[in-house]
Parts: C-alpha cells; sequence; structure tokens
C-alpha cells in the first residue's frame, strides 16, 4: 500500500572535537572500507556520488561495551535449514561508531574529591567552591569542571553558562522543576556530561507552557545548545508538561542510566544525531520517540543503536530519523501512532532485539536491510516498506506536521509515493534480507519494496494481510531469492511470488487456515524444510527454504490439511486469484540485469546525483 514517501582519563582530548568528527560519521558504503574514517564530508550543495551496496566484516562496534546485548537466540515462531536466526551475516554499516562515543563517554566516573559541590534549595542554594553563580532559583555553571549537584528547586532552572569548556554534572539526588523554561539548560559549553551519580533517584521537568526568556527557542525540559551526553548508573526522570522531554541542538550520546522521559512532544530529540550505547530508556511521546532533526547536512540527522534497552510509546513515530536509521545491538520496543522505526533514506538492523507491537507501518526507509537480529512487527498496514528516495522538499520534518496529516490521508501517507504495481516501480527502493529472524504481522502489505526485494539468508515469515487489496509480499520490480528461508500466509487477491530463484526453488499455492494454524513443508523423505505458526487468517502460502529444488515434491500441512506439490519450475505459482510470479524480472527503470543503478543501504543508486531531500 501507499507509504510516506517517504575508563577514560578524565582530562582526555580525544574527541573533544565531536560535532567535527560527526561531519565524517556516515559514510556512503564502499567496498572494503571496513570501519576506518571516510573524508566525506558533503553537504546539500555538493552532488552526490553513491558507491553500490558493500558489507562489512561484522556490525559497527561502539567499544566491547556497545555491541554486547546482540541478540543470540532465534525469537520468530518458526524453524528452517538456514543459518541461526539471530547470527547476523556481513552487517552493512552506515554509521561509523568508532567515532561517535569518546572514552570518557563510556566511562561516566568522576572525581569527587576535586569536584564542586552543590546544594539546590529554594530558600538559597549553595556552592562550595566556584564556578557556580546563584540568583533566586537559578543556580548558574559558569566554568568548566565537575559539578556534584544535589537537593531540589520547586521553582527554579539549573543552567549551563561556561563559553568553550567542557562542564560534568553529577546528578546525585537532584530535583528541579521549572514552570515556562528548560528545567536543566545548557546554553554554552565545549561539550557536557549528565552523570547519574550510582544509587541516585533524580528528577528534571517543565510544568507549563514555555516562554523565552533570550535568544534561544527553548521547548524541553532538558535543553542543551552543545554536545550532551547522559551516563552514570543512577535514575533521572524527564517530564514535560507541553514540549519536547530532552532536546539537544548538537550530538546526543545516551550512555548509560536509567531514564524516564514522558512529553508532550518528542521524548528525545537532536539536532545533528541520537547514538545509544547502553542504559535504559523508557520513553513516553505525544509525537516521535527519537528524533533525529537535521535535513540539511547529507551526513547528520542520524540515529543509531548499539546496545541499551529501550521502551518507546509514541503517538508518532518511534524512531524517525532525517537521515539514516542504523540497530546494531541493543533491546528496542515501540508501540507507535505511524511508523515503528523511519529513516528518510536508508534503515539497517545488523543485530540485536526489535520489537514493534503496534504501528502505522512496521520499519520503513528509502531502502531497507536486515544483516542480523531478532525482528517481531507488527502493522496496519505495512510491515517493513522501501519507499525510495524522497524526490522532493517538504515541512514535514515537524513534529507538528507528522502529527496533523493533510485531508484524508492516512499515517506515513503526506506525500506518499504509491507502494507496488508495475507503474510504481522506483530504482532507489530496495528491501534486502541477509540474516536474522524477522517474524511480521501486517494489515496491509508485509514486505513491500517499491523497488525490488532481494533475499539470500536469515528466516522470515509473514502473516497477513487478510485482504485481498494487499499481498504478503509487494514489489513492482525483480524478487530474488537464493538463501534462506521465506514463509508468508496470507490473502491471494494480491499475492506474489519471488521473479527469481537461485540454488533453492520457491513455491506459492492455495492453502486457506486461521490463526494459530502450524504451517510446514517436508520434502518426499520427511524431512521438515521449514515451518512456522500463522498469525493470521490465510487464503495461500509461500515457501522457499534450502532443499526447495526444481523436480521434486513436497508436501505442505497447513493446521489439519495437506496439499502435494510437485515444482515444475523453480518459481511455483498455482494460486486462484493472485498476481503469482513477481513482475518486473526483466527488470525496471535503470535495471540492465547488472545491479546498475540499484540502491546501497542509505537509499541512493551510484548514478544519483542529488542531496537529500525530506520525505512528505
Amino acid at each position: 500500500m501507499s507509504s510516506r514517501n517517504l575508563g577514560h582519563d578524565i582530562n582526555s582530548e580525544r574527541n573533544d572535537n565531536v560535532r567535527e568528527a560527526a561531519r565524517g560519521t556516515v559514510p556512503w558504503p564502499a567496498p572494503g572500507r571496513g570501519l576506518a574514517r571516510r573524508a566525506c564530508t558533503l553537504g546539500l550543495a555538493l552532488a552526490l556520488a553513491v558507491a553500490p551496496l558493500a558489507a562489512c566484516s561484522s556490525a559497527s562496534a561502539v567499544d566491547a561495551t556497545a555491541g554486547a546485548d546482540a541478540a543470540t537466540e532465534a525469537g520468530a515462531s518458526g524453524s528452517g535449514a538456514s543459518e541461526s536466526a539471530a547470527t547476523s551475516s556481513q552487517a552493512v554499516s552506515l554509521v561509523d561508531a568508532e567515532e561517535l562515543f569518546s572514552d570518557r563517554d563510556l566511562d561516566g566516573s568522576y572525581d569527587e574529591s576535586s569536584a564542586t559541590r552543590v546544594t539546590l534549595s529554594d530558600a538559597g542554594s549553595s556552592a562550595d567552591g566556584s564556578g557556580v553563580n546563584v540568583d533566586g532559583g537559578t543556580v548558574t555553571i559558569t566554568s568548566g569542571g565537575t559539578y556534584v549537584i544535589s537537593g531540589s528547586l520547586a521553582s527554579g532552572q539549573l543552567v549551563v553558562d561556561a563559553d568553550g569548556e567542557k562542564v560534568q554534572l553529577v546528578l546525585d539526588g537532584a530535583s528541579v522543576t521549572c514552570a515556562d523554561s528548560a528545567a536543566l539548560y545548557v546554553k554554552s559549553a565545549k561539550k557536557v556530561w549528565v552523570t547519574l551519580a550510582e544509587g541516585s533517584q533524580n528528577a528534571l521537568s517543565t510544568t507549563g507552557d514555555f516562554v523565552q526568556a533570550d535568544d534561544n527557542n527553548v521547548d524541553g525540559a532538558v535543553f542543551s545548545k552543545e554536545d550532551l551526553t547522559f551516563n552514570g548508573t543512577g535514575a533521572l526522570e524527564v517530564a514535560c508538561a507541553s514540549g519536547h522531554g530532552i532536546v539537544c541542538k548538537d550530538a546526543l550520546r545516551l550512555v548509560s542510566g536509567e531514564v524516564s522521559a514522558v512529553a508532550a512532544r518528542h521524548a528525545i530529540q537532536a539536532n545533528d544525531y541520537v547514538a545509544v550505547s547502553g542504559g535504559t530508556w523508557a520513553l513516553s511521546a505525544g509525537t516521535d520517540g527519537i528524533h533525529a532533526e537535521n535535513s540539511d547536512d547529507a551526513e547528520l540527522g542520524f540515529i543509531y543503536i548499539a546496545g541499551g534497552a529501550l521502551d518507546i510509546q509514541a503517538d508518532s513515530d518511534g524512531m524517525d530519523a532525517n537521515y539514516v536509521l542504523e540497530v546494531d545491538g541493543g533491546s528496542v520496543s515501540v508501540a507507535a501512532g505511524d511508523d515503528g522505526l523511519h529513516a528518510e533514506y536508508g534503515l539497517v538492523v545488523n543485530g540485536g532485539d526489535v520489537t514493534v507491537s503496534q504501528s502505522y507501518e512496521g520499519l520503513e526507509g528509502s531502502t531497507v536491510t536486515i544483516t542480523g537480529g531478532i525482528i517481531d512487527v507488527t502493522a496496519s498496514d505495512d510491515g517493513i516498506n522501501a519507499a525510495g528516495v524522497p524526490t522532493g522538499e517538504s515541512d514535514s520534518s515537524s513534529e507538528d506536521a507528522a502529527a496533523q496529516p493533510v485531508d484524508g490521508a492516512q499515517p506515513g501517507e503526506n506525500g506518499a509515493q504509491p507502494g507496488g504495481g508495475m507503474d510504481d516501480y522506483d530504482s532507489t527502493a530496495q528491501v534486502t534480507i541477509t540474516g536474522g529472524s524477522v517474524s511480521v504481522l501486517a494489515g496491509g502489505d508485509g514486505i513491500d519494496s517499491n523497488g525490488d526485494l532481494t533475499v539470500t539468508g536469515g528466516t522470515t515469515y509473514v502473516s497477513g494481510p487478510t485482504s485481498d487489496g494487499d499481498g504478503s509480499l509487494d514489489f513492482p520490480g525483480t524478487g530474488t531469492v537464493t538463501g534462506g528461508v521465506v514463509m508468508c500466509a496470507g490473502s491471494s487477491g494480491m499475492a506474489q511470488n519471488f521473479s527469481a530463484a537461485e540454488g533453492q526453488g520457491s513455491l506459492l499455492v492455495d492453502a486457506s487456515g486461521s490463526a494459530g494454524d502450524e504451517v510446514s513443508l517436508t520434502d518426499a523423505n520427511g524431512t521438515v524444510l521449514a515451518s512456522f505458526t500463522a498469525r493470521a487468517s490465510y487464503a495461500c502460502v509461500l515457501v522457499t527454504a534450502p532443499g526447495v529444488e526444481d523436480g521434486g515434491t513436497y508436501t505442505l500441512s497447513y493446521g489439519t490439511n495437506q496439499t502435494q506439490v510437485t515444482m515444475n519450475d523453480p518459481v511455483y505459482t498455482s494460486v486462484t486469484g493472485g498476481m503469482g510470479q513477481g513482475q518486473g524480472g526483466m527488470g525496471g527503470p535503470g535495471q540492465d540485469g547488472s545491479g546498475a543503478g540499484r540502491p546501497d543501504a542509505t537509499g541512493f543508486s551510484p548514478d544519483q546525483q542529488q542531496a537529500p531531500q525530506k520525505m512528505g
């Protein structure tokens, strides 16, 4: 269906200028580059020349702590004769993780003996050292250093105004409530760390509407003009009644701690990027759970997840990146009113555990690439959607636009390119699955690419749709399978088989049943080649797996029924009323059979000479 077109020396200077480093953190994939930093500093004014999709030898790593949460066991309700479902194939890296986190970011320690202790009080705050100015309920940090903060302000504000200096705020039982501005306002600094002291409980909240006191549009309970890192082992509650929870106008790093954020708008918003390596993050948002805003710089506006546990409830998107979104590890749980995970350009999952329990569309990007991890998606429309590179600018980057679709539009449809159908082929759209375990329950298309679909490994299970206006697979171009297990149980009206199968066959046949049915394919020797549990009623079944061969005879079991199939073609189709074999076997626009013109994981094809434009 249509979709939105969418342990460190504290004085170390390594990665001090993180913002500059960030301008090389989202390189275009190129063969053999590993994780080395590339000198790729493209802006909107510079034409883009994109190399073909490349696979790295392993998923991006942020140090030993960053990728430790990768999934290790299968999570989908199925089995097959392919690689372990949770095992990543060669990972695709859109983000150079080595450049994202400094050792100090990952450490979270501090020297209390040399720190200045600040005690907050409505009766009069105090400090035992220099670098602190108290003016009524406003406590301002004016110099670099480490400050251990405790106490409470029922009506006040904590401000950092230390131009060009590094500041570490250690929250050790600190609570600040502000009625009309940010409870924590980082006005100027070189970089700020918010460290949650071990065993501490802290709170930062804004209770009313924002009143602007300077040239900055302060609109979050935590608002930072500078690079901001959260670390430590304590707990923090962030609440904002009218705006965002945590706002960072530069790069935001979420490293450790136990943090909850409840906000009327975005729970977390950063301009440059949001990078998560650990911690526990419970987010509740009136718009997006995590939002990366920058749409002016082709290398920023991204979200990177390497570890941690994220539980997101959002009225709009669970995660929304104006550039790319990459998940390499950790646990991500999303319930969203619109997309679960959305990227204007490439969306990649290399590892971790991703569960989208509620969404309009589950995973959406110009391209969607899955190389590993455990993914479970429930969507009222498309489960996985590759919409292609956006073709025009819009103002939908604002949360207000995202929250208010145009008249007659469904969530995620503003400025959309239609999905499916030969006339809608988009050479920049690509769904690629090379590993991992994927389970989809979809009300619309299960896996929808506005261009091509390629499966080379992993296990993929699709339940739904139940409506004949959609299909378990939907692609107007070429659908190719060369490995892995794919099983689909859905409606037959728009049922589509792969258009090309190499090394293993693919069959699509009439088979009706109900949610909860066990569906399996066995060969003539009684060996089970693939099986899963259907999560919705169905009228046909698609199976491709190692061991399915042209000329072989197989038994499809579903519920209490069985059907015998003798393959007379590597792509065998026998359905009533379906589209049958995938269209576009001759290649769509920009295709010559060699792969020329196909997009990489960012969503750009090599011959594109356009800068990123915002999806509608």
